[in-house]
C-alpha cells in the first residue's frame, strides 16, 4: 500500500478536508519531505489550471498524482449530474470532461462522490435509479476512451440519498457494467453506514480502486475510535495494494494533521 493525501490545486482557495499550508509548491514540498508517496488533487475547473506547471511541480517533488478530486466542483460551484435541471447537468457533465481529461494527463483516476448528484433531484420520474445510471455511465465512457478509471464514492445518508455504503457501491458498479468504474471507499462514511467496516471491504474487494482515512470523529487517524488494527489487517487479506489517503478535517491545523496521519498510517504499512 502507499500513502497520500488530498491537498487543493492551485485553482482552489480553499477544500474543507485537504490538508498542508502554503502555496501549491510548498505544500508539494511539504508532502514529500513528511514521506508521502503522492497526492490526490482537488481542483475546481482545470481551465483555470498551468496543467504542465502543475505536473512538473509534482514529478520534481517525486509525487504521483492517484486521482484528482471533484469534491469542489459541488462544493464551489454547486455542479452535480443526476438533477432535473437540464442546463446544470450540462455544465457539469462539460466540466467533469474537463476532469478528465486533466487525469489522463496526470496518469490518475477521477473521484465522483457530492458531484453525481441525488435521485431526490430529478423530481417524479418513473426509475431515477436508471436516471443516475445513465448519467454516470456517459461520465465513465468518456473517461474510458480517454483511459482513464472512475472511482465511486459510497457516501453517508446526510451527504447523499444513494450509494450510501459498499454493498450499494457494488449493486451501483454492476449496473453500470462499465470495466473503468471502481469504488473509492471512505472510513469516515463507512463508520456511518457500513454495519461491519472490515465485511464491507471483503466485499468489495475486486473493486475497491482507492481508500480514504479518517477516524470516527472526521480527524486524524488515532484521534477517534476506529479499529485500525483490524482494518488494516483486513486491507492486506484482501490483497489491497493501492493507496490509503488522508481526507479529513485540518485539525488542529493542517500541517500538524498532515504530519499525525503519516506517523500513524506508518506504523500500519511497511
Amino acid at each position: 500500500m502507499k500513502v497520500g493525501l488530498v491537498m487543493c490545486g492551485p485553482d482552489v482557495a480553499y477544500g474543507p478536508l485537504a490538508l498542508l499550508s502554503g502555496t501549491f509548491e510548498e505544500k508539494a514540498t511539504k508532502a514529500a519531505e513528511l514521506g508521502y508517496d503522492g497526492i490526490e488533487l482537488m481542483v475546481r475547473d482545470p481551465a483555470d489550471l498551468d496543467c504542465p506547471a502543475v505536473k512538473m511541480t509534482l514529478t520534481k517533488a517525486g509525487l504521483e498524482v492517484p486521482q484528482v478530486v471533484t469534491g469542489e466542483l459541488f462544493g464551489a460551484d454547486g455542479l452535480c449530474l443526476v438533477t432535473a435541471d437540464e442546463a446544470l447537468r450540462c455544465r457539469a457533465e462539460e466540466r467533469t470532461r474537463a476532469v478528465i481529461d486533466l487525469a489522463a494527463y496526470l496518469g490518475a483516476m477521477v473521484n465522483i462522490g457530492r458531484l453525481r448528484g441525488q435521485l431526490s433531484l430529478l423530481g417524479d420520474v418513473p426509475d431515477a435509479h436508471s436516471v443516475a445510471i445513465d448519467r454516470l455511465r456517459d461520465v465513465a465512457t468518456y473517461a474510458a476512451n480517454q483511459g482513464v478509471k472512475i472511482t465511486l464514492e459510497p457516501l453517508n445518508r446526510y451527504e447523499s440519498d444513494y450509494i450510501q455504503n459498499a454493498a450499494d457501491g457494488m449493486r451501483f458498479v454492476e449496473d453500470m457494467g462499465c470495466d473503468n468504474v471502481g469504488l473509492m471507499l471512505d472510513l469516515f462514511h463507512m463508520n456511518i453506514e457500513d454495519a461491519s467496516i472490515e465485511e464491507s471491504l471483503r466485499l468489495a474487494r475486486t473493486r475497491v480502486w482507492h481508500v480514504h482515512v479518517a477516524d470516527s470523529n472526521r480527524r486524524y487517524p488515532g484521534s477517534g475510535h476506529l479499529d485500525f488494527d483490524s482494518i488494516f489487517a483486513t486491507l492486506d487479506d484482501i490483497g489491497y495494494n493501492g493507496y490509503v489517503s488522508g481526507e479529513m478535517l485540518p485539525l488542529p491545523d493542517p500541517d500538524t494533521a498532515a504530519q499525525k496521519t503519516m506517523e500513524f498510517l506508518r506504523r500500519h504499512i511497511c
